[in-house]
């Protein structure tokens, strides 16, 4: 009686096992990656508003104290 060779189907299988082990390993660390790049752009996207809106107020105070007209009824008397 022939019977088939248990151990390379048995090889084969665990190979598979493996590389599907791998491949879902290497997809989770990707998932990782991208979701903590993604909450650092948004982190950055904030700043980045958070200094527009500072360098607008900064702006707009610097364009008070500049503005002469404003300085003429604050002037004290002679």
């Amino acid at each position: 009686m022939i019977t088939a060779p248990a151990r390379p189907s048995d090889s084969i299988a665990a190979e598979i096992r493996l590389v599907r082990e791998q491949a879902i390993s290497r997809v989770s660390e990707v998932d990782l990656l991208v979701a903590a790049m993604r909450d650092h752009i948004r982190d950055l996207q904030a700043e980045r508003d958070w200094l527009r809106a500072e360098l607008a107020r900064s702006n707009e105070a610097r364009a008070l104290m500049g503005a002469s007209w404003l300085h003429r009824g604050q002037k004290s008397n002679r």
